[in-house]
């Protein structure tokens, strides 16, 4: 009888054991497929990447990207000369388009969640000052094609060709690699193709998430905090003399000298509002900007000696009066570079040459390189409202007419936070097109760079040190 006993006892053991592992079981079954459907769920909206991303593209540029202008047309004599009338997919009536520089570092920067496309997070282009949205200029944006089963970064208003049979998918600029993954950051690491006229293979981009998670993601220069309504989860609020996402530059000197004359100054923008924040000036793609009132030709920024010098500047040779005009484009000499096509167009228009003799020299970051450009001289720290500035689509340098040719110089691809210790170049034969015509001339995208410093890594601007 005790044997019976503990036999039946045995079997209710084994019995409950099993209901137990068997409901054990379910259950963690039930947990775990509860929680990758949640996570299915959630992933597409974003809910487990970032909200902000920061955007950083290579110094590449595309001579031939056809952009969509605001003046709509039925047939080309509608548009200006060197301008097609086309109908693009994004748009429903047909505008006028020109041929640019499209210059991928014009479009770095912030990136911030805007809704779900092809089930997966879409980010939108914020503007280059304080990464707000923009007002009225139409953002770039970063999204996942169907199609071609990639990331790819794309503007409504740049077209890869005029031809809707030939057009890119997704009208891509830049494409990941064939994917499913959700996390945009996790790709930044791969190579991306980009289209220059055609592919380019092994190209890398670096995307990073705009949050911080902990006061090391500051670089321990800020701390991290909740800004739940800045369109971030957690921000870096950095400490007195650092700036940038992630307080990751030194505040800038407040005024720059130029290497070859210390007489020449420029000084830092000035933030009057401050916007309630501890950055005292107005910045353009996290970089300050730097102006100085001017008159006449600034030889002082300039290769070329001043008229008259009887000391060569780093052995150029120059006219010695200034009276003396020198013929545009008249290339015999490969070597030689006494023409300058900057003045040479801009002086033929009465409006330039007013503007020579009282003007603003602004020196700002167009996100991979210091532009140098000659602008109104109404332009002051008192009316500098930067939200809505584009390095592209305000046509800092577009290398196709002379809309765009206040830009006199130009710095050497960096990331440095202010403009002392880089090397300048002056812009020369850097205009495809001429007032009388286009000229044979094959250079780079941006001409022929004369170096403003005699060695590399000298540095065309050095803080303004009073002691100096």
């Amino acid at each position: 009888m005790i044997q019976c006993s503990d036999s039946a006892d045995a079997r209710r053991i084994r019995k409950w054991s099993k209901r137990v592992i068997r409901f054990v079981y379910f259950s963690v079954m039930f947990v775990m497929c509860a929680g990758l459907s949640i996570i299915t769920y959630k992933q597409p909206t974003g809910e487990y990447g970032c909200t902000s991303i920061v955007v950083q593209f290579g110094d590449e540029v595309w001579e031939d990207a056809w952009v969509t202008l605001d003046s709509q047309c039925s047939v080309d004599s509608d548009c200006n000369a060197n301008q097609k009338c086309f109908q693009g997919n994004s748009h429903e009536n047909p505008f006028c388009h020109e041929k640019r520089l499209l210059i991928f570092s014009h479009f770095n920067g912030l990136y911030t969640f805007d809704g779900i496309e092809a089930e997966r997070p879409k980010y939108v282009e914020m503007n280059k000052e304080k990464g707000d949205p923009f007002k009225s200029t139409i953002p770039a944006e970063i999204k996942y094609c169907k199609e071609i089963e990639s990331w790819v970064f794309f503007h409504r208003n740049i077209q890869t060709t005029l031809d809707s049979k030939a057009s890119n998918e997704c009208q891509w600029l830049l494409r990941s690699e064939e994917t499913e993954d959700f996390d945009l950051v996790e790709l930044s690491t791969g190579f991306w193709r980009l289209w220059d006229g055609k592919v380019v293979d092994d190209y890398r981009i670096d995307i990073d998430c705009a949050e911080c998670v902990q006061d090391s993601d500051c670089n321990y220069m800020g701390a991290c905090v909740d800004e739940p309504g800045d369109g971030l989860d957690q921000k870096c609020e950095c400490f007195d003399g650092r700036f940038g996402i992630f307080c990751q530059f030194e505040t800038p000197c407040d005024v720059i000298r130029s290497e070859k004359d210390s007489n020449t100054t420029l000084n830092i923008v000035q933030d009057l509002d401050q916007d309630n924040d501890s950055i005292t000036f107005v910045s353009v793609y996290s970089r300050p900007i730097y102006s100085a009132r001017m008159q006449g030709k600034p030889y002082s920024l300039m290769r070329d000696g001043y008229p008259g010098q009887e000391d060569q500047y780093f052995a150029v040779e120059y006219p010695v009066n200034a009276s003396v005009a020198v013929a545009p484009h008249k290339h015999n000499e490969p070597d030689q570079y006494d023409d300058d096509d900057f003045f040479e167009i801009n002086n033929q228009s009465v409006a330039f040459q007013q503007l020579m003799k009282n003007y603003t020299f602004l020196l700002r970051y167009t996100g991979s390189r210091w532009y140098g450009q000659i602008v109104d001289p109404n332009l002051s720290s008192n009316s500098f409202k930067e939200e809505e500035y584009h390095a592209f689509w305000m046509n800092s340098f577009s290398g196709t007419g002379q809309e765009d040719n206040s830009t006199l110089i130009i710095s050497e691809a960096t990331t440095m936070a202010h403009p002392a210790g880089v090397d300048f170049f002056e812009m020369r034969r850097r205009n495809k097109v001429f007032e009388s015509g286009v000229f044979d001339y094959d250079y780079s995208q941006y001409g022929v760079l004369i170096p403003l410093v005699a060695h590399d890594g000298a540095g065309f601007f050095h803080c303004n040190i009073p002691s100096e």
